[in-house]
């Protein structure tokens, strides 16, 4: 079966309509502390998010939740739909086909973290890089990458701007009248993929092609390089030719 996810933003009424509805067909709602991304699992039937796991593993990767709209919501995701429960409108994730046709050359990827929205977006936390962090990097460059030489500096230009993309894109396609940003990176030089799965940053884009970072390869197994689409449901023509 096609890999599909269905993700809802909810109050905690909503969660406890949602987690009634499991109990009652006899399935396990998850809760993922620490890890946002491996609810995406492919063999997780269904799980949610809370706000401290924002600040788990990847506190500093996901320090945009905190100034985000999303802030103090709890995500739900689950295999199938839930539209039935009146829980707002999914975000829905599937495997896709799509390939850019370009990806930016390295004075576009500085253009990119020039922008002026991103700019006023990022959070204080997002550069406060801890070496640990550097070597998981490298571990993960070095693996793939083995005739390369690391460059971390390189490679967190890339987090920013693939960030910016989505904040104020400058490659996208354009999809019967809308503006579609995609990832502007293989999964090696992408950073928190689920900011952009869970529509974090990007919610104002119908559409947009989502590359898992390593972190989404190695925690919720999603195969490295592959482009998602990333859909919200019922607002397909909404921000048509913006941007």
């Amino acid at each position: 079966m096609a890999y599909q996810k269905f993700c809802y933003w909810v109050d905690s009424h909503g969660l406890s309509k949602v987690r009634k509805n499991f109990e009652e067909r006899g399935i396990q709602l998850t809760d993922e502390a620490r890890i946002p991304c491996r609810v995406l699992r492919s063999t997780r039937e269904a799980g949610y998010l809370a706000s401290p796991a924002w600040y788990g593993l990847c506190k500093r990767r996901t320090s945009w939740y905190w100034e985000s709209e999303k802030a103090g919501k709890f995500l739900v995701v689950s295999n199938t739909s839930l539209d039935h429960l009146d829980v707002g409108n999914p975000i829905i994730i599937t495997e896709s086909n799509f390939k850019p046709d370009r990806l930016p050359s390295p004075r576009e990827i500085t253009q990119l973290i020039k922008s002026e929205e991103y700019q006023q977006r990022k959070p204080n936390a997002w550069e406060n890089i801890e070496p640990i962090e550097k070597d998981f990097y490298q571990t993960w460059f070095e693996r793939h990458r083995p005739n390369e030489p690391f460059d971390f500096e390189k490679i967190f230009m890339n987090h920013s701007a693939n960030h910016s993309n989505f904040l104020d894109p400058k490659f996208f396609i354009n999809l019967d009248g809308l503006i579609v940003p995609y990832s502007i990176a293989d999964s090696l030089h992408v950073c928190s993929a689920c900011l952009e799965f869970f529509n974090i940053l990007g919610s104002q884009w119908p559409v947009k092609y989502v590359v898992p970072c390593i972190g989404a390869v190695l925690f919720a197994h999603l195969p490295m390089d592959q482009y998602f689409e990333v859909r919200n449901q019922k607002e397909e023509n909404v921000n048509k030719n913006k941007g």
